[in-house]
């Protein structure tokens, strides 16, 4: 069984409509009866005189080919389904019920609904106007991807598309779209920021320096030595540091990538924990802290002398760039981090060769002439 490409004159031979043409004949799957030709609702210009027009020609064809390809492995499977005239879809209702199935942490699942909410925004939605899936094409993509790169940040804007890509590759994979449109369209690429850190002089002003809640010292100096995200220390319980002939572990769930990690404690790292218990390490730590924001830990920084503005996540990014600049294995220093992608833990790479620049330069002579060149 075959599906071929056909195109038809229409609008009085200025446009080509086209349809699939399947031989032998299908079964339609609610009639029963022998199915040949499906429309596609696309068309063509007919001899296109300007750029747009042949532009257009050849999206659409692209657009065409792809429900073709799509069709015939279809076809080979057995199935007709791709025949069925189904009732219009909402994509509002699917993209929330998506973002609460993936179980998201607290600012992922703000960043999902946040994309959602750009993009009624620029459809210009009433409350509860549906969003249907046949409204959405590569125009649509190209004009959310330009509302983005104008409204936010570039790292920003790449967040929230991203969030409307992998809503859309889901529906693909799922029927509930013909055509793979986030292959037509780029993503929005993500620009290397710069990254702070702390020196191992400055973790030691801030291990001497008093600070007015000992949990937040605590919890700052564990993520300084284990890389680990505030959100994993804060879920972190007795129950998941493991003594064993090899050393401490700490076996804990990552809550950002939901992925399993194994990570070896140093004798420093678990000392900090103070005398075993049972149940949480750090209870509360989110509430007293409030995402870096609290006074408490801004005047432990202020109290060390140190400058730099330092967040809760300065502190994972300390231990990345002080493991590198200790020659640590980079392979073996993303997998500390629980990171999916090596290209994650490479940009503490560039960070370590930029400070051996420095390190590099840090020895001057005091030279009050040059010196003269051997003859």
């Amino acid at each position: 069984m075959k599906a071929t490409l056909r195109k038809r004159l229409i609008d009085n031979g200025t446009r080509y409509s086209l349809r699939l043409d399947i031989y032998p004949p299908a079964p339609h799957p609610e009639t029963g009866k022998s199915t040949r030709f499906i429309n596609l609702g696309m068309s063509l210009h007919v001899n296109p005189k300007s750029s747009e027009a042949r532009l257009e020609n050849k999206e659409t064809m692209a657009l065409a080919n792809a429900i073709l390809a799509k069709t015939q492995l279809q076809l080979h499977a057995g199935r007709y389904d791709f025949m069925v005239s189904t009732k219009p879809v909402d994509f509002i209702p699917f993209y929330i019920k998506l973002g609460k199935s993936k179980n998201y942490s607290i600012s992922q699942a703000r960043s999902w609904i946040n994309t959602l909410q750009n993009l009624k925004v620029l459809l210009k939605l009433q409350p509860d106007q549906p969003f249907y899936f046949s409204q959405i094409d590569k125009k649509l993509l190209e004009e959310f991807r330009s509302y983005l790169i104008d409204k936010y940040a570039i790292n920003s804007a790449n967040v929230l598309f991203a969030n409307f890509r992998t809503a859309l590759n889901y529906a693909y994979r799922h029927d509930l779209m013909k055509v793979k449109l986030t292959d037509h369209v780029k993503g929005i690429p993500q620009q290397r920021t710069k990254i702070i850190y702390l020196t191992l002089e400055e973790l030691n002003l801030l291990y001497k320096a008093p600070c007015k809640k000992e949990i937040i010292k605590k919890a700052a100096l564990f993520s300084a030595l284990t890389g680990m995200r505030l959100s994993d220390i804060e879920a972190m319980t007795w129950e998941d540091i493991i003594i064993e002939a090899t050393g401490p572990h700490i076996h804990f769930t990552q809550r950002k990538t939901k992925a399993v990690n194994y990570l070896p404690l140093s004798a420093q790292a678990l000392k900090l924990l103070g005398k075993r218990s049972t149940g949480t390490i750090f209870p509360n730590l989110r509430v007293i802290h409030k995402c870096s924001e609290s006074a408490y830990f801004k005047k432990w920084i202020a109290a060390a002398g140190i400058e730099k503005h330092v967040t809760f996540h300065t502190m994972r990014h300390t231990f990345a760039t002080l493991q590198l600049l200790a020659n640590t294995n980079i392979k073996t220093l993303s997998e500390m981090l629980g990171h999916a992608d090596m290209k994650t833990t490479m940009i503490y790479a560039h960070v370590v060769n930029e400070s051996r620049r420095v390190a590099a330069d840090a020895i001057t002579l005091d030279m009050e002439e040059d010196i003269k060149e051997e003859k």
